[in-house]
C-alpha cells in the first residue's frame, strides 16, 4: 500500500523519511519489519537506536513467549492482548524466516511447553482457581502428580507436591530474533540509525524534525517513539509533567551451561522465578539454562550503571536454582546480565497517537512481555500510521489514562 499523507502535502512530501522510528528493540524492529513488508520501494523508514540492537531490554530478555504464566492475567484487557499476541506469534516468525537472509537459521523457537512447579497446599488452592478460566483457552492444560513430574523432567527436584503443564507454551533465542527481523528489514531497505535523538521540534502540533547527536537534522512525516524507558524525557516535556511516565524496572538473569545433555526440556516457573533452556543454535554453541529473574525499579538518573548486575540480585537467582535443581554444583556460570523493562502504572502498554500532536505515535511500556507482544503492537501500529482500518481495540493502550490530571498542553518546543 502507498503512503499518502494527508497532513500539509507540501511539508511532507520533502521530508527524509516517510516513517522515523525511535528505538530498535523488539518493538521498533516489529513495527519496521511490518511497514517494510508493504513492499513499496518509494516508502523510506529509518529506525534509530541508540544502544546496541535491542538494548536494554529486548536483548537482555529471556525469551519466554508465556501468556499463562502473566501475573496480570485476572486484567482482562491484557490478558486478551497477550493471547491475541501470542496467537499472532507464528505468523510473524514465518514473514520473517521464510523471507530474509535468517530463512537457513535455527532462531531457538521451540514450542516445548511449561511446568508451574507447586510446593504447598495453599500454593494449590491459588493456581487451581486461577487456571478454572485458563482451561477453556487451553484445554490441553493439566495438572501432574509428584510422581508424574519426573516423566517430563526427570532432574527436577522432588519437593514439590505437583506441577500444572501448559503444552503450548514456548520460548524463542530472543538475540538471534532480533537479528533476524534486523536482516528482514534491512533487505527491505529500512534505515537503522546508531546514534542518538538529542531533540523534538515541535511547531503548530506537528514534530517538524528531530535533531541527532551529531547535529544532523532529519524531517519525517511521522514519528514513532518506541524506545521503552529512554522515551521518558521526550514524554515529560510534552505532557509538561516531572514525573515518570514509563518506570524503568531492572530484571536479572544468570546463564548456566549444560553438563552433558541439556537438563531441561521445558520452560520450568515457581512462585520465586523461572528457568528456561536456551539449546545451542550452531556447532560453537553450548546448550545452557537461564535463571530469572528479579524485578527492581531504578532510577536512572541516580543508578549508573542501571545494568549492573547485583549482589543480592544474582545470589537470589543462584538459590533458585538450587532449589529445583538438586544435582547443581558442577554446573557453570557462563554469564549474566540485566536489563531494563519500560513499566506503566497499570501494566498495559500504551499504544497509538500521541494526543495533539499530529504525526507522533508510540508504543511503550510492554513491561516482562515485549517479545511475545511486540509483533502484533508492530501489526496494530502499522496500520495506524497507513491509516488503514484495525481490528483490535486500542483505546484502553491510549497515553491519556496515565495522567491523574488534564494534560496541560503541548509546548512549541521539546528538548532533552
Amino acid at each position: 500500500m502507498q503512503y499518502v499523507p494527508t497532513m500539509r502535502d507540501n511539508y511532507f512530501m520533502t521530508c527524509d523519511y516517510d516513517v522515523v522510528i525511535i528505538g530498535g528493540g523488539i518493538i521498533g524492529s516489529s513495527l519496521a519489519a511490518h511497514l517494510a513488508s508493504e513492499k513499496n520501494e518509494k516508502f523510506k523508514i529509518a529506525v534509530i537506536n541508540s544502544t546496541g540492537l535491542g538494548m536494554p531490554a529486548s536483548e537482555a530478555a529471556a525469551g519466554l513467549l508465556t501468556p499463562f504464566q502473566l501475573n496480570e492475567l485476572e486484567n482482562p484487557v491484557r490478558k486478551d492482548f497477550c493471547f491475541k499476541s501470542f496467537e499472532y506469534f507464528p505468523e510473524f516468525f514465518e514473514t520473517i524466516t521464510s523471507g530474509s537472509s535468517a530463512k537457513h537459521i535455527d532462531l531457538g523457537y521451540r514450542q516445548a511447553g511449561s511446568l508451574y512447579l507447586i510446593f504447598s497446599n495453599s500454593e494449590f488452592s491459588q493456581k487451581e482457581n486461577e487456571t478454572r478460566n485458563l482451561k477453556t483457552i487451553e484445554p490441553r492444560l493439566s495438572f501432574l502428580s509428584k510422581v508424574e513430574i519426573p516423566k517430563y523432567e526427570p532432574l527436577i527436584t522432588r519437593d514439590v507436591i505437583g506441577a500444572y503443564h501448559y503444552p503450548s507454551e514456548a520460548y524463542i533465542n530472543n538475540p538471534k530474533f532480533l537479528k533476524a527481523i534486523y536482516l528482514y528489514c534491512i533487505e527491505n531497505k529500512v534505515e537503522f540509525l546508531n546514534t542518538t535523538v538529542k531533540k523534538l521540534n515541535i511547531s503548530s502540533n506537528i514534530v517538524e524534525n528531530i535533531v541527532l547527536d551529531n547535529g544532523q537534522v532529519i524531517s519525517a512525516g511521522k514519528f514513532v517513539f518506541c524506545n521503552g524507558v529512554w522515551a521518558n524525557n521526550f514524554l515529560k516535556e510534552i505532557f509538561n509533567t516531572d514525573k515518570n511516565i514509563i518506570k524503568a524496572i531492572r530484571g536479572e538473569i544468570i546463564c548456566v551451561k549444560a553438563l552433558h545433555a541439556m537438563p531441561l526440556r521445558k520452560i520450568i516457573f515457581c512462585s520465586n522465578g523461572y528457568m528456561l533452556p536456551r539449546p545451542a543454535t550452531n556447532a560453537f554453541e553450548t546448550d545452557s539454562v537461564l535463571i530469572g529473574s528479579t524485578s527492581d525499579e531504578v532510577d536512572l538518573d541516580k543508578i549508573q550503571p542501571p545494568l549492573s548486575n547485583t549482589v543480592s540480585g544474582i545470589s537470589s537467582l543462584i538459590n533458585l536454582f538450587k532449589t529445583l535443581v538438586p544435582d547443581y554444583k558442577d554446573y557453570l556460570v557462563s554469564g549474566c546480565w540485566a536489563g531494563l523493562r519500560p513499566q506503566t502504572k497499570d501494566n498495559l502498554p500504551v499504544i497509538g497517537k500521541i494526543p495533539e500532536i499530529e504525526n507522533l505515535y508510540c508504543s511503550l511500556g510492554h513491561y516482562r512481555n515485549g517479545i511475545l507482544t511486540g509483533p502484533f503492537s508492530g501489526k496494530i501500529l502499522k496500520d495506524l500510521i497507513l491509516e488503514n482500518s484495525t481490528e483490535y481495540n486500542i483505546e484502553p493502550f491510549q497515553i491519556n489514562r496515565l495522567f491523574e490530571t488534564q494534560i496541560r498542553g503541548i509546548p512549541k518546543y521539546a528538548s532533552i
